[in-house]
């Protein structure tokens, strides 16, 4: 007996000392590190950081939210910080006085800053500091904002899976304005979390589009000037044909009509809708986007692209598609522009990938300074997240509908004020503010304020 006890003995001190050396080594894989935001601005202005900046740090796996102050140096600090990817963020509003004072130039009213990370993955050596700097960038802010993007659709077999897309358009400021000659691009960049021809990508993990061939040489502020539209839309008229008043917007349908209806296709096959609560009403739409005219000589159109009655098509200056084709995985920008040149003469490129544009789907290089509004989308989980395609003074954030494709949810704008019977809608530049998510869709409306 005397003899068994020692064995046994031994046999847990060696389990004892091993499950000590686990428990090292998952204290050190768990360890935290700190992680040093610094905040800067894209000039050479010496700022006064007693003003302080909150930087948000978002746990993409858990949701946590965190936000931490900027010291007098301009750096933010967040202790114990596990391994993973974040959204980290930070946005400054100045009022018109204080943005004279600051920076030396007069405006008319409130001007926002903003830089963004997304996606950042933070790795762990134990004890360590991670540094990050994020350079605030002005806001590009304009009379027009894109209030309402409803691409996710609704039910494939019991509403009307993508048919019932639309987006809508507002004037956020307090004049009539003119819609003729604007121009709604959907914004192309990375539409895979994995590429083929990563030497061609970007730090950041975009497209490096110096690198694309395409009707012209590529220019070396390929990616810092330019947007890459996959499709462009441009509201006709002849510069007062479509007035629009202050606190009201347009509604752009794919098409037109009544979506909580059966419908026919040119076929004659009817489509039943058996949860019209699913899906739209869009008979009240203002515009709709019908693609067949625009076909080259010989391409089939589609079947379900019927001009509604009395509706007018925006102008199809690039097609993608046969149809108005909204990304219902939410993959793509968007961004209202009006341009003075003549847009049919813009160099237009391959994606990265290719070597030839011969046969290959282009996309029509776009200047930003004629951008006006812009927002991006993203797939509405952290592990399908793709990089950025609208840097930070477009658009610092992202935003993306909680329960995906066919889910019957749109991205809104928030009301930020009403002022003498007029909504203002929220335009920090950062959709992860301004935006939230609605269900189902309102065309024409606002979310309720409960």
């Amino acid at each position: 007996m005397q003899r068994l006890i020692l064995p046994i003995f031994c046999c847990i001190l060696l389990a004892l000392f091993a499950a000590s050396s686990c428990r090292r080594e998952l204290d050190s894989e768990l360890k935290a590190t700190t992680l040093e935001v610094q905040v800067s601005y894209d000039n050479t202005l010496a700022i006064n950081y007693s003003d302080q900046y909150t930087v948000q740090l978002k746990n993409l796996i858990t949701n946590q939210v965190d936000s931490a102050r900027t010291d007098a140096d301009g750096i933010a600090r967040f202790d114990y910080v596990s391994n993973g990817k974040y959204d980290i963020q930070v946005t400054k509003r100045f009022s018109a006085a204080a943005y004279q004072q600051l920076f030396g130039e007069q405006v008319d009213s409130e001007v926002t800053f903003n830089a963004a990370a997304t996606s950042y993955q933070i790795g762990i050596s134990g004890g360590s500091v991670t540094k990050l700097t994020l350079t605030l960038r002005r806001s590009i802010t304009g009379d027009w904002v894109i209030k309402q993007l409803y691409y996710a659709g609704s039910d494939l077999y019991k509403a009307a899976a993508l048919r019932d897309n639309f987006f809508e358009i507002y004037n956020n400021s307090d004049k009539v304005l003119y819609a003729d000659s604007l121009c709604m691009m959907f914004v192309y960049g990375r539409m895979s979390t994995t590429y083929r021809a990563a030497d061609k990508l970007l730090e950041s993990g975009q497209f490096d589009w110096t690198k694309a061939v395409g009707t012209a040489p590529a220019a070396s502020n390929a990616n810092t000037d330019y947007l890459y539209a996959q499709a462009i839309y441009m509201f006709p008229g002849d510069g007062k044909s479509y007035p629009v008043q202050p606190g009201q917007g347009l509604v752009v349908a794919r098409s037109a009509i009544n979506h909580q209806a059966p419908f026919t296709n040119k076929n004659g096959k009817v489509y039943e809708v058996s949860r019209p609560d699913l899906t739209v009403d869009l008979s009240k739409a203002d515009f709709e986007v019908i693609t067949t005219p625009y076909l080259e000589e010989g391409e089939s159109a589609s079947l379900i692209d019927i001009p509604t009655p009395g509706k007018k098509s925006l102008i199809v200056i690039q097609k993608f598609g046969k149809t108005m084709m909204m990304d219902n995985i939410g993959r793509i920008g968007y961004a209202l522009f009006k341009a003075p040149a003549d847009m049919g003469s813009w160099p237009k490129y391959a994606e990265v990938k290719e070597s030839t544009i011969e046969g290959k789907t282009l996309y029509t290089r776009v200047p930003k300074k004629y951008i006006i509004d812009a927002v991006e989308t993203q797939p509405n989980t952290a592990d399908r997240r793709l990089p950025k395609k609208l840097s930070a003074e477009l658009d610092a954030g992202f935003t993306f509908v909680p329960l995906g494709s066919y889910s019957s949810q749109a991205v809104i704008r928030k009301v930020k004020e009403i002022r003498d019977g007029r909504r203002i809608l929220e335009d920090t530049n950062n959709s992860s503010n301004d935006f939230e998510s609605i269900m189902p869709a309102v065309p024409g409306g606002f979310k309720e304020i409960k």
